[in-house]
């Protein structure tokens, strides 16, 4: 019997905000390497194997994502709404300081206001964990409605059909559950005035929209269906999905109502399927707008691609390749090499975060000389802000619900996303983006992220991931929205080859996006040219949502006009200024005040305690002695006491040292930026940190401070290990651009996963700057030549192991999408590497061996076994003699398996998913969200205790001593997104993401 805990155990360490990116590459609970460190003796319970429980929990931080605005009840004091996490927390606009607030089951999706029977609400989006009523009438003493805390949405729907990974297709498929994710909500009077229907629309990712009375919400007695979830009638709500392949595109992102009475209409931001309009009484769809599928844009990522003619099965109703497209590209055109279109893989795998709709603003604009015109405003990722004309939306219907009859709003305008690039010049046959492969991956989150249009003043707001907060004139005429020199005549194709997608930004044309040099990064000229009017740049972290203040008047100074969540960057109380009346950008806005997501001091780059702190991007955490070693994303590496010095665990956990927090280099202190991962090297007591984009950056002889006196951390130029420099590549045989996601270490060689540049290997003994040696420590490299094999896919995780019996040295590589393999390193220093084998595991479909979909994340090995971790089913164990065995002289390493043809995969000796009691999981958690990512291991007694970072579904606790059979002890949800754990004196500590950092106990 396995104990599940949920959030309602949660409790508040101070006022921390932590986010963790490390994993442990070290065997079993000593966890990691790292050195003295300030930690204590070998006294004490240090190094000391200790199983840990997840009986109950204790947060610190997390991400700010949402910010809502309301006034008093005495209609002069405006107040600011906002999360860390999965806390809510308020505070007035005028004069903002950071309070303490009240927790909810998991972190905030969205926050919708109303008022219902006098008084005042927020109604909170929290994803899986479904909806919950505070009552914020007095905003200093905000509680959460009894019998109104997290309540789940059910979901049903059959008939579904999809591909498999393997290329055939599944028919009649259901998708079902009484956890939807809840994305976003609404509230809607379908009466009037004088007879109002209060009804509540809900945005659910896994199913689409619903629809409810919101007293349904509030009475707990008779709002309930029998299953306890939500009441809501079958005829209250639509399916908005499509599948192509096994993920669905089109979940509801955000809701936004536009227009009075009944001509109302429901504007739905569906990410990959663009923007829907919804008759939010009948949830007919009657209009719609997707990037990917207008032909009328040349503006746009896959230039002149038409889906419509390019694609052999195309959806009738949305326009996008449908099963039986992706079914013809994986078997005809991938496996039987036919040369055709993709378009399915083209928009899924590689440019679907180019027409990525995330929120959508309306605004009716007439007048004297103006046609009356209605337009939508959508946030649509690295696609830029996109206008379209909605005009007469407001007497849109449908006839029979036929999808022919939906009404297709037309292109206007745009304003492009800030380009993710990397370096000046190209590199190889890559996009010059920091996706690991063409226009996907880490940065997915780039972009466009909300939108807000100022009908008054004519203007639109919105923030960019990189750019900040932004604005640009003319609201009412985006055919004006061009750099200076006129809409299409600016050529940003540098290479003369169209559609190859290097540079990422190649299709603009009507922006100069010549890369302006900003800090070790560059920015597009275009944001400091017309018809752009303001351009913040970051404010303490990426941008994200925003709202306007009730005082807003962008032409004087001296009050708040927006208020900007900045993710794990806190939350800015901003005066925009005179828009467009200099040249001088940073005269259009001042930051009045700001609140951190910690109120914890670090180390400023002269070294004195006084750095805001700002956590919020956790991936990963590992652990030594009693400190815990965290990278947070753009703000480095950071190093907390976690256990006195006989390493007896403490809740009071502070900071004690720290990198920059910054990604750029101030004076000669350099950062540890877009830090993913920290690996410790117990024997030159050094933390090495896995920067995205810019290599392995080593913390050499780590040492700490006190809490309120941190250490400054810093590499020295010595310890930055590149092999694509600014000035250019460092080895002859790797070209394309550092993407370290983790390493394992031998000696003075760091194995390094490097995303899509497969495994690379550098000599940490060697001096980087030393020209002379310029390639000496880059040792090697298997994977990153793309024009040819091997490929080793987007590689994550690597472990070593060495044959004593043969003398060889084996790596066992998690490859992402590629699955598993195994690679000969025994001549590493030759650079002469080689692949055994690389496949992905088996997955029956009908008695018919396919092959398992998602991405292999991680890998551990204990004993002589190899455990892998999945990010779409969970965790696959195999003995090492199996992935080892040597295959048939006339089989492709690369080719182990063909439907019904061969198959040289080995057999797993055991798989576990939680969601599936016949893989040694919880019916008690069927139809939760979920997969594997980071893990840690335990060994106690005689017995394996793994501890395993399990996404949306928090954290899992497993003996699996026996590798044939886990069995399930323990399970307990965190608030966030769980990427990491690590185990040590007791305790378990997980990297949650935008949750933060979660201690179980």
């Amino acid at each position: 019997m396995y104990i599940h805990i949920n959030k309602k155990n949660v409790m508040r360490l101070g006022l921390l905000t932590l986010g963790l990116v490390v994993s442990a590459m070290f065997p079993s609970c000593s966890c990691g390497g790292g050195g003295d460190g300030g930690g204590g003796g070998d006294t004490g319970i240090c190094n000391v194997p200790i199983e840990a429980s997840l009986n109950t929990q204790d947060r610190i931080g997390g991400a700010v994502t949402n910010v809502e605005l309301f006034m008093a009840v005495d209609d002069v004091t405006e107040w600011t709404l906002y999360n860390i996490a999965n806390e809510l927390r308020a505070t007035r606009v005028d004069t903002p300081e950071s309070t303490v607030g009240l927790e909810v089951e998991a972190s905030i999706r969205d926050i919708e206001i109303v008022t219902y029977n006098d008084k005042r609400y927020a109604l909170l989006a929290m994803g899986e964990e479904g909806i919950t009523a505070v009552d914020i009438s007095n905003p200093q003493s905000m509680v959460i409605v009894p019998n109104v805390e997290s309540v789940k949405v059910n979901y049903y729907h059959e008939g579904i059909n999809w591909t498999e990974g393997g290329g055939d297709v599944v028919l009649d498929n259901n998708i079902s559950g009484t956890r939807g994710t809840v994305s976003s909500l609404a509230v809607y009077n379908e009466g009037n005035a004088t007879s109002p229907s209060m009804k509540l629309l809900i945005g659910n990712e896994k199913y689409g929209l619903h629809k409810t009375a919101l007293e349904n919400l509030f009475d707990a007695a008779n709002g309930r269906e029998a299953d306890g979830t939500l009441k809501i009638e079958i005829e209250d709500e639509v399916y908005t999905l499509q599948y192509a392949g096994e993920n669905p595109w089109g979940g509801p992102k955000s809701l936004t109502l536009f227009g009075e009475g009944n001509n109302t209409r429901l504007f739905v931001a569906q990410g990959f399927l663009g923007m829907g309009i919804y008759n939010p009484k009948t949830l007919d769809k009657v209009g719609y707008y997707n990037h990917y599928t207008d032909t009328s844009v040349t503006e746009d990522w896959f230039i002149d691609l038409n889906v419509s003619t390019d694609g052999t099965s195309i959806d009738s109703c949305t326009g996008m390749p449908d099963y039986n497209q992706a079914s013809y590209e994986i078997q005809t055109v991938w496996h039987n090499k036919v040369d055709a279109p993709t378009p399915w893989a083209d928009f899924d795998r590689y440019g679907k975060f180019y027409y990525d709709a995330r929120k959508v603003d309306v605004a009716t604009f007439s007048g004297a000389g103006n046609p009356d015109r209605t337009i939508a405003y959508i946030a649509y990722g690295l696609g830029g802000m996109v206008a379209v004309d909605v005009s007469g939306y407001d007497t849109w219907t449908i006839n029979s619900n036929d999808c022919t009859t939906i009404h297709d709003a037309q292109y206007l305008g745009y304003v492009p996303g800030i380009p993710a690039h990397g370096p000046d010049a190209q590199t190889g046959e890559q996009s010059q983006s920091l996706f690991p492969y063409f226009g996907a991956g880490m940065l997915k989150e780039s972009g466009i992220v909300d939108v807000k249009v100022d009908a008054g003043t004519k203007n639109v707001y919105f923030t960019d991931h990189f750019a900040g907060l932004m604005a640009v004139g003319n609201a009412d005429y985006p055919a004006t929205w061009h750099g200076p020199n006129g809409a299409g005549t600016y050529n940003n194709d540098t290479d003369g080859i169209p559609g190859n997608h290097w540079p990422d930004y190649e299709f603009v044309t009507s922006y100069d996006m010549t890369p302006v040099p900003a800090g070790e990064e560059t920015i597009p000229q275009f944001i400091f040219e017309p018809a752009i009017l303001l351009a913040t740049g970051e404010l303490s972290g990426h941008g994200n949502a925003f709202a306007l203040s009730n005082t807003f008047a962008p032409t004087q100074s001296g009050a708040v006009d927006v208020v900007l969540a900045a993710g794990g960057g806190g939350l800015s109380f901003i005066d925009v200024g005179m828009l467009g009346a200099s040249t001088s950008y940073t005269s259009h806005y001042t930051i009045e005040a700001h609140i951190a997501t910690t109120d914890e001091i670090g180390a400023a780059a002269d070294g004195s305690a006084t750095q805001e702190i700002n956590i919020g991007h956790a991936e990963g955490v590992a652990a030594y002695k009693n400190l815990l070693y965290l990278g947070d994303g753009p703000h480095g590496m950071s190093v907390w006491k976690i256990a006195d010095e006989l390493c007896y665990p403490t809740n009071d956990v502070h900071l004690v040292a720290n990198t920059l927090q910054s990604e750029y280099p101030v004076g000669d202190i350099s950062p540890a930026p877009h830090a993913h991962d920290v690996v410790l090297d117990h024997a030159t007591n050094s933390a090495l940190v896995m920067s995205q984009s810019r290599g392995v950056r080593r913390i050499e002889n780590v040492t700490v401070g006190t809490v309120g006196e941190p250490t400054l951390l810093y590499p020295k130029d010595t310890d930055i290990y590149e092999h694509n420099k600014d000035e250019g590549n460092v080895a002859d045989f790797l070209s394309m651009q550092d993407h370290a996601y983790s390493a394992a270490l031998d000696g003075s060689l760091a194995f390094t996963a490097d995303g899509s540049n497969g495994l690379t290997v550098y000599d940490l003994s060697k001096d980087p700057t030393d020209l002379t040696n310029s390639n000496g420590y880059v040792v090697a490299n298997i994977g990153g030549d793309t024009n040819s094999q091997p490929d080793l896919g987007r590689v994550s995780g690597v472990a070593l192991w060495d044959d004593k019996s043969t003398g060889t040295a084996y790596a066992f590589v998690a490859a992402g999408s590629r699955g598993i393999a195994v690679v000969d390193v025994t001549d590493v220093q030759n650079n002469n590497m080689s692949v055994i084998k690389i496949f992905e595991p088996i997955k029956m479909e009908d008695e018919t061996a396919g092959k398992a979909d998602g991405k292999s994340v991680a890998v551990k090995i204990v004993g002589d076994h190899v455990f892998f971790t999945y990010d779409s089913f969970g965790v696959v164990c195999y003995s090492i003699a199996d992935l080892i065995e040597p295959l048939p002289a006339e089989v492709d390493p690369q080719e182990i398996w063909k439907k019904n043809e061969f198959d040289y995969r080995p057999e797993a000796t055991a798989r576990f998913k939680l969601q599936d009691p016949s893989f040694f999981g919880s019916a008690d958690l069927t139809g939760w969200g979920g997969g594997a990512a980071g893990m840690d291991v335990v060994s106690v007694n005689g017995k394996n205790f793994f501890y395993i970072a399990y996404g949306d579904a928090g954290v899992i606790k497993i003996d699996w001593t026996n590798p044939a059979a886990p069995v399930l002890k323990e399970h307990a949800n965190t608030v966030g997104f769980a990427s990491d754990v690590v185990v040590i004196n007791g305790r378990v500590y997980v990297a949650d993401s935008g949750g933060g950092l979660t201690l179980l106990k």
